[in-house]
């Protein structure tokens, strides 16, 4: 890989074996180096170099295990969008202590009605109530929530592919 990529940090510097490392690796984070290096035609070392440099930049921020909830008991996701008191003192507080929800899998500050969506899974319906009124209702500056549960899930992903495949503007 090129200086541009880390130089740059941003994908319009990335090449074609750069999206297809970052495609299959999405896809596949446990692959191995002889097997990403066959599949992108490049060298191990090369490959391996390449990859580097993707972390380096920050383009790649870590590998990680896609874990089925399901499996681990946790069969319910569901979004709370939150609404807070609108101080600074308030999101600092509540975006610390969101951390330590372990059933919280995302949270965003957003703009519009609410001003947090916070994706969770739990373990049933009553999980679901109890991390809410016990959680994230005692949560500082809490004003009101609304949940919705998700009734099932038809992609869970970075889609790299429509990156690699940009629209024409």
């Amino acid at each position: 890989m090129s200086d541009r990529t880390s130089e740059a940090g941003s994908g319009s510097s990335l090449d074609p074996c750069d999206w297809q490392l970052l495609h299959l690796l999405a896809e596949d984070a446990g692959m191995g180096l002889p097997q990403l290096a066959r599949q992108v035609g490049l060298s191990e070392p090369e490959t391996a170099a390449r990859i580097e440099a993707l972390r380096r930049s920050g383009i790649i921020r870590g590998i990680h295990a896609r874990v089925d909830p399901q499996r681990l008991g946790l069969p319910v996701t569901a979004f709370f969008m939150v609404r807070v008191a609108q101080t600074a003192e308030v999101y600092r507080a509540i975006d610390r202590m969101i951390r330590d929800i372990d059933q919280v899998e995302e949270a965003h500050t957003v703009s519009g009605q609410f001003d947090w969506i916070v994706k969770v899974r739990a373990a049933s319906p009553d999980d679901l109530r109890d991390l809410l009124i016990h959680r994230l209702s005692l949560l500082p500056g809490f004003v009101r929530a609304e949940t919705m549960v998700v009734m099932s899930t038809s992609c869970e992903s970075v889609n790299v592919e429509a990156l690699l495949h940009p629209r024409e503007g």
